[in-house]
């Protein structure tokens, strides 16, 4: 990070930085003026300087790495927990009060593995759903105006054939 402090100011560079990870986190100034006790006019003025959109985006892009390793750890915890379910089944309160495994459904089995098997070609950039095999809707379309074509060209074949009888 560049230094940012100007000559004479009272302010540091972590004294800015605080102000805007307080302003990434909040998104709201006047929060920032009240947790960090630098002046609303200040922290205002502060956020219309070029460093605070560069520190901004360098702060949300820090934040936004560390949300996708706490993700990441809950997907890993949830799979695990998810394997366990499959593997020993539920648990389940039995008559007695006590914690007991039972296998799950096989309606739930199905559920899990379809669910987990689309999210993976999801991650893998694989189709999801099935598609005619070749003919698309804009073919049929054509395809349907084509045989319009020909039933319009069939009708005045016939009506001009009717007329030209008549007149005889």
């Amino acid at each position: 990070m560049s230094k940012m402090v100007g000559r004479g100011s009272k302010y540091t560079d972590e004294d800015r930085k605080l102000a805007v990870v307080e302003y990434v986190v909040t998104g709201n100034l006047q929060r920032v003026s009240d947790n960090t006790g630098i002046p609303l006019s200040t922290v205002h003025s502060w956020s219309k300087l070029d460093w605070w959109e560069t520190l901004s985006g360098e702060v949300r892009s820090e934040k936004s790495a560390e949300l996708d390793a706490k993700m990441t750890e809950l997907i890993d915890i949830s799979f695990e927990q998810a394997k366990d379910r499959v593997l020993d089944g539920d648990f389940r309160v039995g008559k007695d009060g006590k914690l007991l495994r039972v296998p799950m459904s096989g309606r739930d089995l199905v559920i899990a593995g379809a669910t987990v098997y689309d999210k993976q070609r999801l991650h893998r950039n694989q189709p999801t759903s099935i598609r005619g095999d070749g003919e698309t809707m804009e073919s049929l379309g054509e395809k349907f105006k084509q045989l319009s074509r020909q039933w319009e060209e069939k009708q005045v074949n016939v009506v001009s054939t009717l007329t030209s009888s008549d007149c005889d």
